[in-house]
């Protein structure tokens, strides 16, 4: 008893002594963020279900900047936002295809071809799978008696289950008995019915994690259609043999969709809902945010009574991130960073700097950097911006005085350049010395006069002099450069006084003459003189598109997510098989087709086209249902189809209008284009780079979901394509009537099996095109290897000045700022710690003209000394050192 009273002593005065001892951690004061942290960290799998649902979610705050569908046209949206703006596309994108499925094939006779079990399941894995890093989940949940399936064999098609709801997610396949090195791969997917099982009522008030099912079901009043529901209208024109349209006109199709709210409608009209985050309790056991959408049918579907149907929200897509991976804004709030955001105002930065956010941190501590403050420069010991994840770690005194920025002193007003100045340059008739002389201060004397009269005039020829010997140098050196070289070698005494100058010069003017013609071209054709053109000033170089693997990644996994689809669908899918009372899925039609492209472009506004593009001989369709021609009992093959779906601004409404056609009733075959021959010679026949992927599909047992069971092929293993085994094509022109902009083209393989089920087979091409106003440019110096057209062409002063890229200003020049170096300060006295690019560019083209700028002022200067106080102990420490040495 003893032993354990002086144990529990010890074991207090120990934890008193840490508490009270100065810690690196103590002057830290707990904030929202602890709080947040606190219960993401407390909830977990074995726990969840115990907890309440108000436990299992974090504030509707903690996620901020969300996308807002009137606003993306409007609005920059920033890297570290990209993977939620992906999410929220994705959901429409999948609103819109089973909005326009549903309602299109909505006759009795089209119920067979509606997409069926293995095209729902394969569908969302395919979101997961072609998106690591974007999308971890993806599912449709229908409401209560909405879901006429078309797979089962016994129940007749104006039946519904109660309820249907197959959801995907990236399962941690690090412990499978086939993954032999034990590290996640990404590439295996679970697919349930949530609408099956132990706990599957969803749509249960007392479900703990439907947020998605909340905000849109039950759709019963009709009170609010005209707001919730909004009429899209899409034109498509088919063709049924080569060269040959069906019609020459297109076939209009309207249909109910998601809200398309105005510019100043609020948050309750939003065609995509951003939930909370919400702990996935029993499923993946993760911290997710959804992004939902709702899909539109008419109800009841199948009735005699047709004026009774009426559109209704039936189901809803949802796309899971999880909400560890997104980042966290812990600035103060201000314009680039506005209302509600749960841990604003939490970061550590000092007075005397400012905070700004950085990518790539998710849901941690230090995910920004402080800048100086306008009017404070850093000091000579630390180059750059202070880094957030450095000052979370510091002590308390490494962080009161080794994260202050030092005050400028002597800050200048920016030059303001009269416009009398160039009046009275123009008319004046005085000699440069009278000119000098009655610009000097009046009440100067004439002993001061004089003498500054001898230096000015000694600096004035001393000035002229070398300015006639540079441009006599640079004359001689763009007519013989080669001799000017060997001069410069040869001659010792002239060398320092030329790398001086390149140094100063050091932006590369050939490169700059380059781009500006670049911008001409891109500016000069339009879609009223592009037929006048010859094809090869439809293009630009492909060194134009620098960036664009990373900036319109999310674009380019929209047409890779298509391809994975095919590909499972086309390895797998036989229309023979039957799985007792479970049919398989009949052949892919037309519809289907047309429906996915059509939802590329309507889910994602920076895409104006996509298509999909089958080689030849290669797409088999399913029969017509009212089919009695014997020779297509066993399906049509096709000679070409290519379904391409565009978007078309009208001018009148200002709304968008969605058309798509079959590139197979063209005179001209696709398959002889250069893009189509590039990716069939690639993948016509290696197979070696494609990557296998693995889905888990669980089904229900019976029509009401009683349990989940294996589906009768378990697992699913197909193989398809990455990311980076796409082609980004160079910049075009798109001059045919459809989209006539600037694009630049993605192409993504997908592949199927041969006829004979016994190796894989290239099968086609999945296209985007993504306008190329939304790319940002670079124009900050770059590697020589860098394939980069506009690399080394910004105009900071790279003596006293670095560059940095800017992202949100697109294809344009400026998009960059020029911040002063280590050693060097911001000189003039305005709300700015940086010299903009666009001004740069301004004022260049100002002096390149001869007028009247201010471009050799727009420097940074060298840094003064300390103050005094700093330069005393500095002083006292020397003298320190001495004593002690």
């Amino acid at each position: 008893m003893a032993t354990r009273l002086c144990l529990y002593v010890f074991l207090t005065l120990a934890a008193l002594y840490l508490v009270n001892s100065d810690t690196p951690f103590e002057w830290m004061r707990p904030d929202r963020f602890d709080v947040a942290n606190d219960k993401f960290y407390s909830i977990t799998g074995e726990n969840c279900r115990s907890k309440r649902e108000e436990d299992l979610m974090l504030p509707e705050e903690a996620v901020a900047q969300k996308p807002r569908y009137n606003m993306l046209l409007s609005t920059i949206i920033y890297s570290n936002r990209t993977a939620l703006l992906h999410a929220h596309n994705l959901a429409l994108n999948r609103a819109f295809f089973y909005s326009f499925m549903y309602q299109t094939l909505n006759q009795t006779y089209d119920f067979s071809t509606q997409p069926g079990l293995f095209y729902i399941y394969m569908a969302h894995a395919a979101d997961v799978s072609a998106s690591p890093g974007f999308i971890n989940g993806s599912s449709i949940f229908f409401d209560n008696n909405c879901t006429y399936p078309n797979w089962y064999k016994k129940l007749n098609f104006n039946l519904t289950i109660p309820l249907f709801g197959p959801r995907a997610w990236r399962e941690d396949d690090y412990n499978e008995p086939v993954n032999w090195l034990r590290e996640p791969t990404n590439r295996t997917i679970d697919i349930h019915d949530y609408g099956a099982g132990r706990i599957r009522n969803y749509s249960h008030p007392m479900y703990k994690g439907n947020p998605w099912y909340k905000a849109w079901l039950p759709d019963l009043f009709e009170k609010d259609d005209s707001v919730r529901k909004f009429t899209y209208a899409v034109g498509i024109k088919y063709s049924n043999a080569t060269g040959v349209f069906t019609k020459n006109d297109f076939t209009d199709y309207s249909f109910f969709g998601p809200p398309q709210p105005g510019q100043t409608s609020g948050t309750e009209s939003l065609p995509v809902l951003i939930s909370r985050p919400y702990f996935d309790c029993g499923r993946s056991d993760r911290w997710i945010v959804t992004a939902s959408s709702p899909v539109v049918d008419y109800m009841p579907r199948y009735s005699p009574w047709i004026h009774m149907r009426r559109g209704r929200f039936v189901a809803v897509t949802t796309t899971d991130i999880e909400f560890e991976r997104l980042d966290m804004n812990q600035c103060p709030l201000a314009e680039g960073n506005p209302a509600p955001n749960f841990f604003a105002g939490t970061a550590r930065c000092r007075p005397t700097t400012m905070c700004e956010p950085l990518m790539g941190f998710g849901f941690k501590r230090g995910g920004y950097q402080c800048v100086c403050q306008p009017g404070f420069y850093y000091p000579w010991w630390h180059d750059g911006p202070f880094q957030g994840l450095e000052i979370e770690q510091s002590s308390f005194e490494e962080y009161d005085y080794s994260f202050d920025c030092l005050t400028v002193e002597q800050r200048m007003l920016i030059p303001n350049v009269a416009p009398e100045f160039v009046t009275r340059s123009k008319r004046s008739v005085y000699t440069p010395k009278q000119k000098f002389f009655d610009s000097l201060p009046k009440l100067q004397t004439r002993r001061l006069l004089s003498r500054e009269k001898r230096g000015v005039l000694d600096a004035l020829k001393a000035h002229r002099e070398q300015m006639a010997r540079l441009t006599q140098e640079a004359k001689v050196a763009e007519e013989h450069p080669k001799v000017l070289k060997k001069r410069f070698v040869a001659n010792k005494k002239t060398m320092p006084e030329v790398l001086h100058r390149q140094k100063r010069f050091a932006v590369d003017e050939d490169a700059a003459v380059r781009m500006n013609n670049i911008m001409e071209r891109k500016y000069q054709i339009n879609k009223l003189n592009c037929k006048d053109r010859k094809a090869y000033e439809l293009f630009l170089p492909g060194d134009v598109n620098f960036g664009v693997e990373r900036q319109f990644e999310a674009q380019g996994r929209t047409a890779l997510r298509l391809a994975h689809f095919l590909s499972n669908f086309l390895q797998n899918v036989d229309e023979y098989e039957e799985f007792g009372d479970l049919k398989g899925d009949r052949r892919l039609n037309e519809t289907q087709i047309f429906g996915e492209v059509i939802a590329n472009v309507m889910g994602d506004f920076r895409i104006l086209g996509a298509g999909v593009f089958f080689d030849r001989y290669k797409f088999r369709m399913s029969p017509p249902v009212n089919n009695t021609d014997p020779r297509f009992v066993n399906g049509i093959t096709r000679e070409f189809f290519g379904p391409y779906a565009w978007r078309k601004t009208t001018t009148q409404a200002g709304l968008d209008t969605y058309n798509a056609l079959d590139f197979a009733g063209f005179d001209t075959y696709y398959t002889d284009q250069s893009w189509f021959q590039n990716i069939k010679s690639r993948w016509g026949t290696n197979f070696y780079d494609l990557k296998k992927y693995v889905a888990k599909p669980m089904i229900r047992s019976d029509y009401n979901g009683t349990s989940l069971i294996r589906f009768e092929y378990y697992p699913i293993t197909y193989r398809a394509a990455n990311y980076e085994d796409g082609d980004w094509l160079r910049p075009e022109f798109k001059c045919d009537g459809r989209v006539d902009d600037w694009v630049i083209t993605y192409l993504a393989p997908f592949f199927g099996m041969n006829d004979l089920k016994s190796r894989l087979e290239f099968k086609g091409v999945v296209m985007v095109e993504v306008k190329l106003d939304y790319l940002d440019i670079n124009q900050c110096p770059g590697n020589f290897f860098v394939a980069n057209a506009f690399k080394n062409t910004a105009r900071c002063d790279f003596e006293s000045q670095y560059c940095v890229a800017l992202e949100g200003k697109r294809f344009n020049t400026g998009g960059y700022k020029c911040d002063c170096r280590q050693g060097y300060e911001y000189p003039f006295n305005d709300l700015a710690w940086f010299f903009d690019g666009q001004t740069m560019e301004q004022e260049h083209g100002k002096m390149k003209r001869g007028e009247p700028n201010r471009y050799h002022t727009l420097k940074c200067r060298i840094a003064g000394a300390s103050a005094a106080t700093a330069s005393l102990v500095l002083v006292v420490a020397m003298a320190v050192g001495q004593l002690l040495w």
